[in-house]
């Protein structure tokens, strides 16, 4: 079966109904980007036999952006009500969204985020200061490989400070272009800048998502990596969920037990799921402590 997986065996987990099966960073045609409808996503699902599957259509603020008004609400939530109809009993499907977070927009975002109910608000940091991750532009502003992930790693703590978001998404996704542009990539330059924000995590109640996008990307590693994944553990961090960022069916739960043995083996034994705002915790491998 699909969920077969070697490593498996060396903790003695041997059965597939064992597992919390969650993908909570998945995106359709409702994204500018998604390549799959809601319901072949959800057929995939259970194909693989996922327990829970949120749906993450990205919403843009930048008003120089030219899908910045792409997402329609009411066509999603239309969507979220005839797949959960469909599968009813079957597969539990959340409606958040992928927010791109600038600190620049934040008032529109809340006022955005009054109007519009969700599951969960995943927040992710694609832009600083208007600009795209580690383009021409962005590196002229910050040349050196610690200025320009010390910045993103500051907006990605204003918008846990914020307070609008429950998880944060693909925490390091700068690396997707930054491996190209500056070479392998390694946590400890920015070791302080991670404690500051997993300590405000902590403090928040904010979930980690352990994203798996990276390891099909230049990154060729999670989001976080190993290391980030332990420091966010050491400072206190529990609350993690996982997502696979897929755009297509065939990227649902990309090496999604990969991501269950690292956070097993970091320590971790929870996974955290959301119905309209409100935190869940599930335990991560069943029968197991």
């Amino acid at each position: 079966m699909w969920w077969t997986w070697k490593g498996l065996a060396s903790v003695g987990w041997n059965s597939r109904q064992e597992y919390i099966r969650v993908d909570y960073q998945v995106h359709t045609f409702l994204s500018h980007d998604g390549r799959a409808t809601m319901l072949e996503h959800c057929a995939r699902a259970m194909a693989l036999g996922l327990d829970e599957i949120g749906f993450t259509e990205h919403k843009d603020f930048d008003p120089n952006d030219p899908v910045v008004d792409y997402f329609d609400y009411d066509l999603f939530m239309d969507d979220i009500a005839y797949v959960r109809d469909l599968f009813r009993g079957r597969l539990r499907i959340r409606a958040g969204v992928e927010i791109d977070y600038q600190r620049w927009f934040e008032p529109e975002v809340r006022v955005w985020l009054s109007q519009y109910p969700f599951d969960y608000v995943l927040g992710c940091v694609h832009y600083v200061d208007a600009l795209m991750l580690m383009t021409d532009d962005y590196l002229q502003r910050f040349p050196t490989a610690q200025e320009a992930y010390a910045r993103y790693y500051e907006e990605v703590f204003y918008s846990v400070q914020s307070g609008l978001i429950d998880i944060v998404g693909h925490l390091e996704y700068a690396k997707r272009r930054g491996v190209p542009c500056f070479g392998a990539f390694a946590p400890e330059p920015y070791r302080d800048l991670l404690f500051t924000l997993f300590d405000l995590m902590v403090e928040k109640s904010i979930v980690l998502e352990v994203n798996t996008a990276g390891l099909r990307q230049d990154a060729r590693d999670f989001y976080p990596c190993r290391q980030t994944l332990q420091w966010y553990y050491e400072r206190g961090g529990r609350l993690i969920t996982f997502g696979s960022d897929a755009h297509h069916p065939d990227e649902l739960a990309y090496r999604y037990l990969d991501a269950v043995q690292m956070a097993w083996d970091i320590g971790f034994r929870e996974v955290a799921v959301f119905d309209k705002r409100h935190m869940q915790v599930l335990p991560l491998v069943r029968g197991r402590k």
